[in-house]
């Protein structure tokens, strides 16, 4: 992964509480009375993101995704002789945070909110923003409870949409028996390991052994002995960020040549540190650098010159997140909440095309088609597409 360097908009720090987050990057204040009819000459968007913690790497990717939305959407004068702000507050990838900046963004009216990616501040968020008929945005945020009303939209393929490619590639291998490694304290890992073992036998394969990790654990040695012990033919990694570089180095001094899978966490170059150990580790994502399409190819020229440092597909996600944000304001003609949903829903429903390729929004939730990724001599890159 790419290092991280501090925020353009923000800076910020370990440890951070809510009142340094909101000195950092700006209180929040009231954005404008909403507009019925027409857009005023600057509409401001706010976006609460998990700017230090453990979300921290999504988070400022997510940033850095907005900004880059947000001038071209000026740029190409999108919105007419409206001028697209953005604003930033960082809920530190902790709960309380993430429900106190809620709070005073839902209570300051902007016309469309964008929301933290970590589950664990999204589901504190979405309930404030539900109630306060508050349009919002989320990327990432695959867990239950942040869809809870009809403002509220994910910008995100979901893990379990995507895991059967990954599962259909495993049994074209013609593997009869995996092992899984998962988290046990992400429900997220927990759902596609259960999906493996219910569907594995439609793709050829079962499911024989399964060991528990927590995210984290930097020692999986012990995980990873007993899998191997099992002698089976493939091995899942249902772990987040370094844990598949450390899953991939463990499989090797072990001795395993079967073929492995992981699932989006093993994007962005998390595998790096494995070195060749990591060759071969295929999984399925909505987007990498070098995906195919015209928006995804200028997207990430665009980016690269920006930010000197290849996009992830936390970038490509807000990217998209914030033109769907435009999209909607533009056919609303309004900053009404009302209007602004109505007009959000109905261009999710007709579907775009983004970073991400071609676009549907339904019931508040993305669909994009999955691409098959697979990592080897310190890259990843997409696969043969196969449709589960």
């Amino acid at each position: 992964m790419s290092s991280r360097r501090g925020s353009p908009a923000c800076g910020i720090g370990g440890g951070i509480i809510l009142a340094l987050a909101l000195a950092a990057c700006g209180s929040p204040v009231l954005a404008a009375t909403p507009a019925a009819h027409g857009l005023p000459s600057t509409v401001a968007l706010y976006s609460i993101q998990d700017l230090s913690g453990p979300a921290a790497t999504p988070g400022l990717d997510d940033e850095r995704g907005d900004q880059l939305a947000v001038a071209d959407i000026n740029r190409e004068k999108f919105l007419g002789s409206a001028r697209l702000t953005i604003s930033f507050g960082n809920s530190a990838t902790d709960p309380t945070t993430a429900a106190a900046v809620a709070s005073t963004v839902a209570a300051a009216r902007y016309p469309i909110v964008i929301g933290p990616p970590a589950s664990s501040s999204a589901v504190a968020v979405a309930p404030i923003m539900a109630k306060a008929d508050q349009p919002t945005v989320f990327t990432q945020a695959g867990s239950d409870g942040v869809l809870v009303s009809p403002y509220i939209y994910r910008m995100t393929t979901l893990q379990a949409s995507l895991y059967p490619l990954t599962m259909k590639w495993l049994g074209a291998q013609r593997v009869k028996t995996v092992a899984v490694i998962q988290d046990s304290d992400i429900p997220t890992e927990v759902r596609l390991t259960d999906e493996l073992k219910a569907d594995g036998p439609r793709y050829g394969f079962k499911v024989v052994d399964v060991e528990s990790v927590l995210a984290t654990q930097s020692n999986i040695a012990s995980a990873m002995s007993s899998v191997l012990a099992a002698h089976t033919e493939a091995l899942a990694l249902n772990v987040v960020t370094t844990q598949n570089a450390t899953a991939a180095t463990l499989a090797q001094q072990g001795s395993f040549k079967g073929p492995i899978i992981a699932e989006e966490s093993a994007a962005n170059a998390e595998l790096a540190a494995a070195g060749s150990a990591a060759n071969g580790i295929v999984w399925a994502s909505d987007w990498i650098a070098g995906s195919p399409g015209q928006m995804s190819a200028t997207f990430t020229k665009e980016y690269e010159a920006t930010y000197h440092a290849v996009p992830t597909n936390w970038a490509a996600e807000s990217y998209d997140a914030v033109w769907f944000a435009a999209r909607g304001l533009k056919q609303a003609d309004s900053t009404s909440p009302a209007k602004v949903q109505a007009a959000l829903t109905s261009v999710g429903s007709a579907g775009f095309t983004g970073a991400l390729g071609n676009i549907t929004v339904v019931n508040g939730q993305e669909t994009s088609k999955p691409l098959l990724i697979s990592w080897n001599d310190g890259s990843q890159s997409v696969m043969a597409n196969q449709n589960p």
